[in-house]
């Protein structure tokens, strides 16, 4: 039997995924537990889920969230910086504290042996920061030191002026990071009321996975059963306004040798109905390495390493983005190109072979987000946080699988409307400025 070597062979079918469904709980306070237990090796993840993210505090407070994420590992029930990093490294565990735009989540990896000391640790850096006054001002000095680093760089301003554009004064307006003048005014006393107002048993859920004891919830119960806080409000901020400043806008860096490309919209909340067309819709469109905005700019023109979409699902309708970095001189170019790619998916339904690449890209990839007991709270922690039901992930390949050509020319055309679009090019004015005007009115902006 002759091997034809020529041709790709048909793949084969997918394994079924056992997608591990968690365990359900709630403390007498109101405090939400989902264990899942995974005995086979001597390690625990845990995950504490908070509605504190950068959704929560207005636009000229940005960056609070973050600078308080950023202190609290920083001493916590009468230790001190120091004190916590010994205390952490002795007990060999691993404590982050991550903030988005939804949600603040402790997370922490421990050997299954230090399990409640572990749980000492997570408890004393969520219920007792002490914010101290040095480390607050040290942490914030930080973060305002990277904040004007980043100013020299033409992709992060691109990210940060374009969130601007599309959500003006909504929280999703600025970066989790906040701006300088934001951040600048923050002190003790801003993080101590945010922590405050944000921190509650009836607003939080631990999440853990692992190799975990027969009495998991009772030393739960034992480090958080006690805590009390304010009620506090979960519900997503107000839907995010349609795209503030639509058309072109340039900001100016010059010299600068190559162009920051951003053209966005606002797409959807997460668990939207049309949450899986949307999803195919990006992968085709920029959400593959072989969807159509990579193979135009970079396999055809050759004028990028890389260009994409990226499509962020968020408790409020989240921003759809378009991004590339081209040279200077083919800006004007790139962004009409971007452009008719836009316009083609909303006019003609996707191939056959686009369709199921996509699909197939969106479900064989799943089972790497169930690997390791980190991954799976991961995943849990976004069932949280975006309300998603427990057979979220289990429907997700038929629910993928079940998107039609005409469902992804449909949201094509409803996410992409060239009349509602924020473009967003950040380059050298003096090289761009005439091939911008030439695609519609251009207005220029300085960098924040």
């Amino acid at each position: 039997m002759s091997l034809d070597r020529s041709r790709a062979p048909a793949a084969g079918i997918a394994p079924s995924l056992a997608i591990p469904r968690p365990d359900r709980h709630e403390l007498p306070n109101g405090m939400g537990l989902a264990t899942v237990s995974r005995p086979r090796l001597p390690g625990v993840s845990l995950a504490l889920v908070l509605p504190a993210g950068a959704d929560s505090t207005g636009p000229e407070k940005a960056g609070l969230a973050s600078l308080a994420a950023k202190v609290m590992p920083e001493g916590a029930a009468g230790r001190g910086s120091r004190e916590m990093a010994t205390w952490l490294d002795g007990l060999g565990v691993r404590l982050r504290v991550a903030v988005g735009y939804d949600s603040m989540i402790l997370r922490l990896h421990t050997l299954s042996e230090q399990l409640a000391p572990a749980l000492d640790a997570l408890t004393a850096v969520a219920l007792q920061p002490d914010f101290l006054a040095d480390e607050v001002e040290r942490c914030r000095d930080e973060r305002l030191d990277a904040i004007r680093r980043l100013r020299d760089e033409p992709a992060d301003v691109a990210d940060d002026v374009l969130a601007e554009l599309i959500y003006g004064g909504h929280p999703y307006g600025r970066l989790t990071r906040g701006r300088e003048e934001t951040v600048q005014p923050l002190h003790r006393a801003d993080l101590i009321e945010f922590h405050a107002s944000r921190f509650s048993p009836r607003a939080a859920t631990l999440i853990a996975c692992g190799d975990l004891p027969g009495d998991f919830t009772e030393l739960a119960a034992a480090r958080f059963g006690e805590w009390r806080g304010v009620a506090v409000d979960r519900q997503p901020p107000a839907s995010a306004r349609e795209t503030a400043d639509p058309g072109i806008v340039l900001v100016d860096r010059p010299g600068s040798q190559q162009s920051e490309i951003r053209i966005g919209s606002i797409g959807l909340e997460r668990g939207d109905p049309d949450e899986p067309n949307a999803r195919v819709t990006n992968a085709i469109l920029g959400g593959l390495f072989n969807s159509r905005l990579n193979m135009n700019l970079r396999e055809d023109k050759g004028w990028t390493y890389g260009a994409r979409s990226t499509l962020a699902l968020r408790r409020s309708r989240g921003p759809l983005i378009l991004r590339a970095a081209v040279e200077t001189a083919v800006s004007g170019a790139a962004v009409r190109e971007m452009l008719q790619e836009v316009r083609a998916m909303g006019e003609s339904v996707p191939t056959e072979e686009e369709l199921g690449t996509a699909a197939g890209a969106l479900t064989r990839s799943l089972p790497l987000r169930f690997e390791t007991n980190s991954q799976i709270t991961g995943t849990i922690g976004e069932q949280v946080v975006y309300g998603l039901p427990d057979d979220y992930w289990a429907e997700f390949t038929s629910r993928i699988e079940g998107v039609s050509k005409e469902s992804v020319r449909d949201m094509a055309a409803r996410l992409l409307d060239p009349g509602g679009l924020a473009i967003l090019v950040v380059g050298d004015a003096s090289e761009v400025l005439r091939d911008l005007e030439a695609l519609g009115p251009v207005s220029t902006r300085t960098a924040p």
